[in-house]
């Protein structure tokens, strides 16, 4: 009788929001059934399972089923961000091309599904964790691993969830460096081939702006190729004003979404500082979630919202490095530059019965005065090609394809093919 009343007294202090845990009491929700198919646990007995030690009371938090669902809305979003993270291959076939997939593209892939699989599959059935979230030791539900999950490939890393025991901690700490590693890999190349695509749809344009180009190419012809009296170009600062806006927008998300939850509560200068602190990948963990909706909203608010981040940092550092460029301009250095160029590439030519410059004399001054190369890069060509050189002062095209072309083996053509072409 004396065990039912506290039972009783557990599960009232449980509905008013207290986390109640005494040796003889339990109190635990079912949260994902088709990770977990627990219900209600006693302390030891036949109930126990195989990673479970007798006398082990299991405490899990609470999630919000609604009519119709056949799981909680916190394991449907937490499936929606398991799917978001093994799509990541599936989107760079996309923007890749399946045909153009290297072998190295493929096995990466692969590693990364085995990794999330292997990873989910460990993190829900067999590894034990310790928690502020709950009493004990014990295997996470689906949406505290995508939640810890989220934490270790945006390296948040909150401490709020951590492994229980020295063997799971090795692993764990292998699998941060193979999720960073993997993720970080194919993230970033799906992320710069976005940004291709963006640009190329932003720059498409009609005949007319292909005309408008064209002509603005011949008038490029008619001025120097160094305007001395024109202002710098004015450095683009729109890349950090839209970074910017992404980052400011993802931190008012979240600070909204701390402080009007329920069951999150913080305060308002809390949900700044919370939301500052794991954008910036920092992660005190003095706040995190509290509830498994919170838990949900953090693993995909750390994703993008460091991300955005990420973008406001590199940005920055792309904008300063202009600036800087620009203000460490010498133009009497510039004009120095072009006389020592001009006294390099001039020569005596009869014709003019001066100083002068052929094509290649211009090609090269040009290539010198636009910073195109350097003098030593243009230094090792022209010795190269005195090596080649043969006494009519030319270089037969059978010997440039002898010992510059690549070897025969890479070729599918015959080495003298691009030889026997004659010229367009």
């Amino acid at each position: 009788m004396q065990r039912l009343l506290v039972r009783a007294s557990s599960i009232a202090a449980c509905a008013a929001g207290v986390l109640p845990w005494t040796a003889n009491a339990v109190v635990a929700v079912a949260p994902s059934p088709a990770f977990l198919s627990l219900n209600v646990w006693d302390h030891g007995g036949a109930n126990a399972t195989s990673w479970q030690s007798p006398g082990t009371v299991l405490d899990y938090n609470k999630e919000t089923h609604l009519s119709g669902m056949p799981v909680s809305v916190e394991f449907f979003f937490a499936t929606l961000f398991v799917l978001l993270m093994a799509s990541v291959p599936a989107i760079l076939v996309v923007l890749i091309g399946g045909g153009k997939l290297t072998k190295a593209h493929k096995i990466e892939s692969a590693c990364l599904i085995v990794w999330l699989c292997t990873a989910l599959f460990l993190f829900t059935n067999v590894l034990k964790f310790n928690s502020s979230h709950f009493t004990g030791s014990r295997p996470l539900t689906l949406v505290e691993a995508v939640y810890l999950l989220s934490q270790i490939l945006t390296t948040v890393g909150y401490g709020d969830i951590t492994p229980a025991l020295p063997r799971g901690q090795v692993w764990v700490a292998v699998n941060v460096i193979l999720a960073l590693c993997l993720y970080g890999s194919l993230v970033m190349e799906v992320v710069d081939l976005l940004g291709q695509r963006l640009e190329r749809a932003f720059a498409l344009r009609s005949q007319e702006d292909e005309d408008s180009e064209e002509e603005a190419r011949q008038q490029a012809n008619l001025r120097p190729l160094v305007q001395w009296d024109a202002e710098l170009p004015p450095v683009d600062k729109m890349p950090l004003y839209k970074s910017c806006a992404a980052f400011t927008f993802f931190a008012c998300v979240g600070v909204l979404f701390w402080h009007y939850f329920p069951g999150e509560g913080k305060t308002w200068l809390q949900a700044v500082y919370m939301s500052i602190i794991t954008l910036s990948t920092v992660g005190f963990g003095w706040f995190n979630a509290t509830t498994e909706g919170g838990k949900v909203f953090g693993a995909f608010w750390m994703l993008f919202g460091v991300a955005s981040l990420a973008g406001v940092i590199g940005s920055f550092v792309d904008l300063m490095m202009h600036v800087k460029a620009a203000e460490r301009r010498d133009e009497h250095e510039e004009k120095l530059k072009f006389f020592r160029y001009v006294k390099m590439c001039t020569r005596p030519i009869d014709s003019l019965g001066d100083n002068g410059m052929d094509t290649y004399d211009f090609l090269k001054f040009g290539v010198l005065l636009k910073g195109i190369a350097t003098e030593e890069e243009v230094k090792v060509i022209e010795e190269r090609f005195a090596e080649l050189v043969g006494s009519d002062g030319r270089v037969r095209c059978d010997k440039l394809a002898e010992v510059e072309g690549p070897p025969a083996g890479l070729l599918n053509t015959p080495r003298n093919t691009p030889c026997n072409t004659p010229r367009a």
